[in-house]
C-alpha cells in the first residue's frame, strides 16, 4: 500500500470485483460460482489526525492511501477456510479489482476480512498474527513502509442487492516525527518508553465485533530503519513508525536518532495525561531540538549493518 503525502484523509475504496465464470468449479464453504454478485466496495476509515503532541502546524491533512500492485485481502466465509483476493489492476490509485479465481460471494453467508493477507490456508481467523519489527522507511518523508504493517478487520458483511461492502478499520496507531534534522546520513529512529509496553508480536481475533491487537511480545523500544536517508541541507523531515495502541500518558518518551557515524541524538517527549495512543489515530511529534548523548551512555547497536537490536538509551 502507498500513500501520497502529506497526511489526513485515508483510503475510500470503491472496488468492483471481477469473479469470472469458471466451468466446473464447485461449492466451496461460502463461496461459489459466479452467480450475479458483482459489486464489492473496499471502504477503510480515515486516519484521525491527533496533534495534542505537538503544535506543529499541520499544513495540509489530505493524504490518501492508494493500492499497490500485488495488494491481498484474505476473506472468511461464517463457516470454512479463507480465501484471498489480490488487486489486479488499479495500482496507484483509490479503486482496484480484486480477483477471486472465480469465486463469489453467496447470499445467506456472512464475511470477514483482514488485510494484508497471510498466505496460510488453516489460519485460525479468532488468532490473526502481527508484527511491528523489522520497520523500514526508505528515505526522507517516504512511507511506503506502511501497508506490511497497516493491520486492518472489516466489519462482518452479507451480500445484500447482489453488492457486499467490506467496512475495514484500522487497529493500529501512526506516530510521525516532524524531524529537525542537520546534514548527514540517518540510519535509525528507536522511540523508548519507561516500560515494556510497545507490542512487538501480537494478534487479533478477527470474529470480534471490534478486533482489538493483544500483545504477546513487548519492549520499551520500537524501531524503523533508515535507508537511503541522506540530509543534504538542515531540513524538517517527516519519520512514520506504525504501532499497536499503547497508553503511556503522563510519562515521558525518548525519540532517538542515530547517524552514519554512529552518534544517538535524543529529543524527549511529554505525554500528557488521559492521552492514550488509539486505533486510527495519528499522532505527530515535533522534534525540532536534539541533544547529543555521549556513546558511554547511549544506545547499544548489535549487527549494526543487518539493523540490528537496540537496547538502553537514556530515560
Amino acid at each position: 500500500m502507498v500513500m501520497n503525502p502529506p497526511m489526513r484523509k485515508m483510503i475510500f475504496l470503491a472496488v468492483m470485483l471481477v469473479a469470472a465464470a469458471v466451468s466446473g468449479c464447485s461449492k466451496r464453504d461460502g463461496f461459489q460460482e459466479y452467480t450475479g454478485v458483482k459489486t464489492v466496495s473496499f471502504i477503510a476509515d480515515d486516519f484521525i489526525v491527533n496533534d495534542g503532541l505537538t503544535r506543529t502546524v499541520i499544513t495540509n491533512n489530505d493524504q490518501s492511501f492508494q493500492w499497490a500492485a500485488n495488494d491481498t485481502v484474505g476473506i472468511y466465509p461464517n463457516k470454512g477456510s479463507q480465501l484471498f483476493f489480490e488487486m489486479t489492476s488499479g495500482a496507484g490509485t483509490n479503486s482496484a479489482v480484486f480477483d477471486g479465481g472465480g469465486w463469489a460471494f453467496r447470499s445467506g453467508s456472512s464475511y470477514y476480512s483482514y488485510y494484508p493477507f497471510i498466505a496460510d490456508y488453516h489460519l485460525d481467523r479468532k488468532h490473526i498474527p502481527v508484527s511491528f519489527t523489522g520497520q523500514r522507511q526508505n528515505g526522507p518523508s517516504d512511507f511506503g513502509h506502511f501497508g506490511k504493517y497497516d493491520y486492518m478487520a472489516a466489519d462482518k458483511a452479507t451480500v445484500q442487492d447482489n453488492a457486499i461492502s467490506l467496512n475495514y478499520h484500522h487497529l493500529g496507531s501512526i506516530l510521525r516525527f516532524n524531524a529537525k534534522l542537520a546534514p548527514g546520513t540517518y540510519r535509525q529512529l528507536t522511540v523508548t518508553a519507561p516500560s515494556a509496553g510497545f507490542v512487538l508480536d501480537g494478534h487479533y481475533n478477527l470474529e470480534e465485533q471490534t478486533p482489538v491487537i493483544t500483545g504477546d511480545a513487548k519492549s520499551r523500544e520500537l524501531s524503523v530503519v533508515l535507508d537511503d536517508f541522506t540530509i543534504e541541507q538542515e531540513s524538517q523531515v517527516y519519520i512514520y513508525l506504525m504501532c499497536a495502541p499503547v497508553d503511556f500518558s503522563g510519562c515521558s518518551l525518548v525519540v532517538s536518532i542515530l547517524d552514519n557515524d554512529k552518534k544517538q541524538y535524543d529529543c524527549v517527549k511529554n505525554i500528557p495525561a488521559s492521552y492514550p495512543f488509539k486505533a486510527g489515530n495519528l499522532y505527530p511529534f515535533g522534534c525540532s531540538t536534539w541533544t547529543e548523548v555521549p556513546q558511554s551512555v547511549g544506545i547499544v547497536i548489535d549487527d549494526w549493518g543487518d539493523g540490528g537490536h537496540i537496547s538502553g538509551g537514556a530515560e
